[in-house]
């Protein structure tokens, strides 16, 4: 601060003595400093800056993050969303972690993770892979303070966990019927595998993007495919018509056995009655041999010519018509049965 001279001057005189005058006292000098505005900004700037050093601690937290505060580098506590504070940087420090966000992460093709997705299968063909991680955070502590790279770590448990399970699997079921299968079991191990390095991450979903094999085999993979699905093709048709066919077969041979079954009854049934019949007439004949000799051949005689008309001729008439009709006289009728023998030759001349 510049000094006023002449009141210094001044004082000094006043307090001369008989030594030839004693020095000022540091009152009077202090008083001597005059202050202006600038001296007097110049000592309110330190509270301005420890205050507004004071005001850096609030920090505000959404609701779908949680705030993890450090203490010289070391975590020690937690905190909510919402509007929290802290003491200001140096001394403590806030890191957001979003819980709720998934997260999707592409390995190999053209994702940009420079991963090496070429794997070895089961029966030791090379199969190129390109998938996709879905994963969200559900430990902020591990996930925080725990890996230095969290999205890394997961990029190369994920890698390893796909080259482990499709160790286990043939090209044939990457590439076909096996997908998710395997992405299922993909899932379970790199889970697995992450609870182990305590990154605090929970995979929500696996999904082969692409399966291909090498360019310089795809042709011979795609014959192949063809040949398999042409074969499948063919099992395919052969199976409908086997089902179509052997139910046809099934139902004629069930329709010829009943029909044979019906006939065997009829004949069956036939028979029986003929020889209940047979046995009846043998009773009667055994009763009146010559009545039911006469009564068999009127019913043979109305059998052979049903609904014909009958005319008996007798006699010197019947004896005269016969050369014209080119019939020869029949053996006389024995006596005791004149009637049948006309019949015959009546029968025998409209012949």
């Amino acid at each position: 601060m510049p000094m006023d001279w002449e009141e210094w001057q001044k004082s000094r005189q006043k307090n001369k003595g008989p030594v030839g005058g004693k020095l000022p006292q540091m009152g009077d000098l202090f008083k001597s400093f005059k202050m202006p505005g600038r001296g007097r900004l110049l000592a309110v700037l330190p509270l301005a800056a420890l205050l507004l050093w004071g005001v850096n601690g609030f920090f505000t937290v959404e609701p779908a993050e949680v705030g993890l505060v450090k203490r010289f580098g070391q975590y020690v506590r937690s905190v909510e969303p919402g509007l929290n504070y802290h003491l200001p940087t140096p001394i403590e420090e806030i890191i957001k972690v979003n819980i709720s966000r998934t997260n999707r992460v592409e390995i190999g093709g053209n994702s940009g993770t420079n991963e090496e997705t070429m794997m070895l299968t089961k029966d030791e063909n090379i199969a190129d892979i390109k998938f996709a991680v879905q994963y969200r955070v559900n430990n902020p502590q591990q996930f925080a303070f725990k890996v230095f790279n969290p999205e890394k770590a997961v990029i190369d448990a994920a890698t390893s966990a796909m080259r482990e399970v499709i160790g286990r699997n043939t090209i044939d079921d990457a590439l076909t019927e096996k997908r998710q299968p395997i992405q299922e079991d993909t899932l379970q191990t790199l889970q697995a595998m992450l609870d182990k390095y305590e990154i605090g991450i929970m995979v929500q979903n696996v999904e082969l993007l692409d399966v291909h094999v090498p360019r310089e085999v795809s042709q011979a993979f795609r014959d192949v495919t063809s040949a398999k699905e042409d074969s499948a093709r063919s099992v395919n048709e052969a199976t409908g018509y086997r089902n179509e066919v052997i139910p046809q077969a099934e139902g004629q041979a069930f329709a010829i056995e009943a029909a044979a079954n019906a006939y065997s009854a009829q004949r069956i049934n036939l028979a029986q009655g003929e020889a209940a019949r047979f046995r009846s007439l043998v009773a009667e004949y055994q009763k009146a041999p010559d009545i039911t000799r006469r009564r068999l051949l009127l019913e043979a005689m109305d059998q052979v010519m049903p609904g014909a008309e009958k005319v008996l001729l007798s006699g010197e008439l019947g004896q005269s018509l016969l050369p014209h009709l080119g019939l020869r006289p029949g053996p006389a009728a024995p006596a005791p049965n004149p009637v049948p023998a006309p019949a015959n030759s009546a029968e025998n001349g409209r012949r």
